[in-house]
């Protein structure tokens, strides 16, 4: 049997991540993880990470959350967003073991 939850995905600069996920912590999510981003094109076009200094870097914060929390990290869309680049997603899942993703 699974249990419904939200997938909730962040691309920001790795500079960011902590704040990120400071937020997540605070909106009440159970847990997170933060994998690097290698490359990606968008609206600006390519963007590559791998410099030295990690300064163009990019990772994505990965979130399962209850609803709720979904919720709250949507509304505080102006402390996550700001005048920052980064990318948002919520998306439907389902999970086997409810009781780990609050």
């Amino acid at each position: 049997m699974t249990h419904p939850r939200k997938r909730i995905e962040i691309v920001v600069e790795a500079v960011r991540a902590e704040q990120v996920t400071d937020l997540l912590d605070a909106c009440g999510a159970s847990g997170w993880t933060i994998l690097p981003v290698v490359s990606g094109r968008g609206r600006t076009g390519m963007r590559r990470g791998g410099d030295l200094a990690g300064v163009f870097d990019n990772v994505l914060v990965l979130c399962i959350a209850s609803e709720a929390v979904a919720a709250k990290v949507l509304e505080a869309r102006e402390e996550l967003l700001g005048a920052r680049p980064a990318i948002v997603s919520v998306s439907d899942c389902a999970v086997l073991r409810a009781e780990h993703f609050r």
